[in-house]
């Protein structure tokens, strides 16, 4: 089979095959994701290749490198696999990852790799060689993998591929979910073998594999199938923890259930998509990179997955009534929600995401107990910026999967609730206040000093702007001078005032 080759990706190709010199004593193979993704017709560009060779690559890599300024690594000098960061004149990055051959030949090579999708390979030496120069490429194909890619279906390469490598556990579950595709019987058995071994995966593999399958918008299929096997466990032995743990009144299902029901949830809310003219603007936000190529979106997927771990540490029956309560669970569920985040090697801001979420995602649903207003919705938002709007949406999830004591009536109005919540930050908490009715100055100039105080009655004459409370410069004066008569005979960052308060 011979497919077409953009034509940008074979001139580079070309260029680092001057220095690799291939022949059919010196192979030189294109594999992997690049060619399953033309042959999806998924890309137009290619910015990753990845090359294996029968030879060792390093020398010659290294000479391409310095001559075309590129970076170079050696990712694995037992191995000898080497990466290759070329800047092209439009500033457009690629990267080559090349390597020797696992074994003794390309179709033993092939059987090491993780599924048959992923073993289809391209001989750039001989014929293939001139088929570049029409950027196109011969196919090489002895598993199959071209029907395996054409039916959606993933197929492991040999039934050692999990042992050799657990983390190809995870891959399975991307893949599945990208092509939504079934997890077979016979993989479910080679995961039982080998899930065991993630433990001994290192935490940023187990999240980049985690995040992609996050990624999908039909991740919940395979979250489930995770969690029915017990994979999940493995990842998250705090998960674990929750299974078989009862809870009140308002659930119907155990810690560990109800959190896979949120999940759920989560997903289908996000593609009902209600028609409200604030929602594309919630996406847009749900899509915006968050650290490293990950989104808000998948913080939050990740999110409900956390979100009630702290219940198992907070979890107390009243000896007298039977009652189960979890009093503070969020807040101990915040801390562990920052382990975790340590251990997959997650940025400091996805970190403190993930503890705003879990801290806040009872908030909304108080909010909707105690009644909307203004002052709530400020508070909420201050604290919580636009993602607040996201833990909204995890708060409704939450809800819908506690179906314990609540009738239609009652899921009706708090999801209508949960909208109202979310629409008000795009259609006031995001727009600035015109003009500041009181400033730092101000204040000095009234006796205080910058401190704590400071800034709460700041935060305080915001609010009251906010709500309509005050709309001119001396309601703000007057505001502030009642806060710092409130705390003058206390020890403060406020001096006392040098004109009467009050009458």
């Amino acid at each position: 089979m011979i497919i077409n080759f953009p034509q940008l990706e074979s001139v580079l190709l070309r260029e680092i095959l001057s220095f690799l010199h291939p022949s059919e004593t010196n192979q030189v193979w294109l594999v992997g994701g690049s060619i399953r993704d033309l042959i999806k017709g998924k890309n137009t560009k290619i910015y990753d290749l990845d090359l294996v060779t029968s030879f060792n690559p390093i020398e010659k890599c290294k000479k391409f490198a310095n001559e075309t300024k590129s970076g170079f690594v050696i990712l694995d000098d037992e191995r000898n696999i080497v990466r290759i960061v070329y800047e092209t004149k439009n500033n457009d990055f690629y990267t080559f990852d090349v390597s020797q051959f696992k074994a003794d030949n390309i179709d033993n090579d092939l059987l090491c790799r993780d599924f048959t999708i992923n073993a289809i390979a391209s001989p750039l030496f001989d014929e293939g060689r001139k088929l570049l120069e029409n950027n196109k490429l011969l196919l090489y194909d002895p598993l199959d993998g071209i029907t395996d890619l054409k039916k959606n279906h993933i197929k492991v390469c040999s039934s050692e591929s999990f042992k050799s490598d657990p983390l190809r556990i995870m891959r399975a579950f991307r893949f599945c979910s990208a092509y939504k595709a079934e997890i077979t019987a016979e993989m479910k058995t080679l995961f039982k073998i080998s899930q065991s071994l993630l433990v001994n995966i290192s935490g940023e593999r187990i999240r980049d594999e985690l995040f992609k399958v996050l990624a999908t918008n039909n991740s919940a299929k395979y979250i489930k199938e995770m969690a029915d096997m017990k994979i999940l466990d493995v990842i998250f032995p705090e998960l674990e923890k929750c299974r078989n743990i009862s809870q009140n009144a308002w659930h119907h299902l155990d810690v560990f259930d109800h959190t896979i029901l949120t999940y759920e949830n989560f997903e289908k809310l996000l593609n009902m998509a209600p028609p409200h003219f604030w929602w594309n603007k919630f996406l847009k936000y749900l899509h915006e990179e968050i650290s490293q190529g990950r989104t808000y979106l998948q913080s939050l997927k990740l999110g409900c997955l956390l979100h009630d771990l702290g219940k198992i540490p907070c979890r107390i029956v009243d000896k007298e009534t039977g009652k189960i309560i979890f009093h503070g669970h969020e807040m101990q569920g915040s801390k562990i929600s920052k382990e975790i985040a340590a251990r997959l090697r997650l940025s400091s801001a996805e970190s403190l995401f993930q503890q705003k979420l879990v801290k806040n995602h009872m908030r909304p649903g108080v909010i909707l107990q105690q009644g909307i207003s203004n002052k709530r919705l400020f508070r909420y938002y201050s604290e919580c910026g636009i993602d607040g709007t996201g833990i909204a949406l995890l708060s409704l999830a939450d809800r819908l999967a506690a179906l314990g004591n609540f009738n239609e009536d009652e899921i009706i109005e708090f999801t209508a609730g949960i909208y109202q919540i979310m629409s008000e930050y795009f259609i006031q908490q995001s727009k600035p206040l015109t003009k500041e009715l009181l400033r730092g100055d101000d204040l000095i100039s009234m006796g205080a000093k910058p401190g704590p105080l400071f800034k709460t009655i700041l935060e305080a004459v915001k609010e009251a702007q906010y709500t309509g409370e005050i709309k001119t410069k001396e309601e703000a004066v007057q505001l502030a001078r009642e806060f710092i008569f409130q705390n003058s005979k206390k020890k403060t960052d406020i001096e006392p005032p040098s004109t009467p308060v009050h009458d």
